[in-house]
């Protein structure tokens, strides 16, 4: 049976900002009362993973059992890159998965974050055919995969996994079009193969849920009934070949606000879109380093330091003046998705200000960072310890 993307209700429930997460203290009871205010809205799609800490079982027991099987999805994901030696432990993550949330199936199971140096391992480790081993065995209803990855990279992918019946990747209108991320042309290539998307990160981890002065003006003069986030969340739905957007929800009145706007959902109107436009655009004034992802200056580098992703938090840090936030994107952009070295194992050799071709004072960005970024950065928790 073909991924039904009429049988998804377009805002889905994000599972990995559960608060208490990482110390296993999750308040069960307050989730149920998310879940149920998010179910009587007309949600039905619940996000989570293996990786997430205490995300599935949390989900479990405000959710399973306490309302029918057949109106509610649950989405899970299995890893690679990270406590896995092989097929036996991807079926041991499964097992895992299907009794911390005490279902028989899930409904979609995804490959986790392929994309950059964590493709090998999947590849390594034989996860596909193992992913079709779980539909085949009834214990998944559809597959798929999601990725942080380029463009180039998810052309590949579509042709490596045709089977996969979904997709899911990051969409957000800070990152639409930046260099680093080229979310468009990703969505792009999703639509050419005919792969339905899921909206990840669609508030950017909640930054777009609270913008600088000059963003909020402009949203509020054209959308003055919807919340930042909620703004941020129309429009990556908005977005031809998208199906579903997960919204990371901690709050009832989160839960609230967001179907409110979802309730009776329409695209963006032209005069929102010249909204959202406008806010790029003030974005991309605020003086940001005019980085353009080419990665010239990292090809130079002896130390292996992700610059263009140093480059894109400290413009976060321009842009809303959060230290805290910036410091959350350096370790997830260079050190977790990319895998590669921070500003301080620079040896301020200048290999990369001669490599780039837009000028920038590459060492005086690096000083930033480290005098009122770093201080700020706390590791970054996206799996099991």
């Amino acid at each position: 049976m073909a991924f039904d993307t009429s049988k998804v209700s377009t805002l889905g429930f994000g599972c990995m900002r559960f608060d208490g997460r990482a110390d296993d203290a999750i308040d069960i009871e307050y989730t149920k009362q998310m879940v149920d205010c998010y179910l009587e809205a007309g949600g039905n799609y619940f996000d989570t993973a293996w990786a997430y800490p205490n995300s599935e079982a949390a989900l479990g027991k405000a959710l399973v059992g306490r309302h029918p099987r057949d109106s509610y999805m649950i989405a899970s994901k299995c890893v690679a890159w990270n406590h896995c030696n092989g097929p036996e432990d991807l079926e041991k993550q499964l097992q895992e998965t299907l009794a911390n949330l005490g279902v028989d199936y899930v409904d979609v199971y995804l490959m986790h974050n392929l994309g950059g140096n964590r493709t090998a391992a999947f590849q390594k480790h034989g996860a596909w055919e193992f992913m079709k081993s779980v539909k085949e065995r009834g214990l998944a209803k559809h597959i798929g995969f999601s990725a942080h990855c380029t463009p180039e990279e998810l052309r590949q992918f579509v042709v490596d996994y045709p089977e996969a019946e979904v997709v899911q990747l990051q969409v957000n209108y800070l990152d639409w079009d930046s260099p680093s991320f080229r979310e468009r042309e990703c969505v792009e290539v999703a639509r050419e193969a005919g792969k339905p998307v899921i909206v990840m990160e669609p508030v950017k981890g909640g930054i777009l849920a609270n913008p600088s002065q000059a963003v909020r003006d402009v949203l509020d003069a054209a959308m003055p009934n919807d919340s930042y986030a909620t703004a941020a969340l129309r429009f990556a739905a908005s977005v031809d070949g998208v199906c579903c957007v997960l919204s990371g929800m901690n709050t009832v009145q989160m839960v609230e606000e967001n179907c409110r706007a979802f309730a009776d959902f329409k695209p963006l109107s032209d005069d929102e879109r010249a909204a959202i436009s406008e806010a790029q655009r003030i974005m991309a004034e605020s003086g940001a380093i005019q980085c353009t992802g080419c990665d010239y200056c990292a090809k130079v580098c002896p130390q292996g330091i992700g610059i263009s992703g140093c480059m894109t938090a400290l413009n976060y840090y321009i842009n809303f003046g959060d230290p805290e936030a910036a410091a959350y994107q350096l370790g997830f952009v260079v050190r977790f998705n990319a895998g590669k070295q921070m500003p301080s194992e620079c040896i301020r050799c200048g290999a990369c200000e001669e490599a780039c071709p837009q000028n920038i004072p590459i060492l005086e960005c690096f000083d930033r960072i480290a005098n009122e970024i770093e201080p700020h950065r706390k590791p970054v928790v996206l799996m099991k310890q």
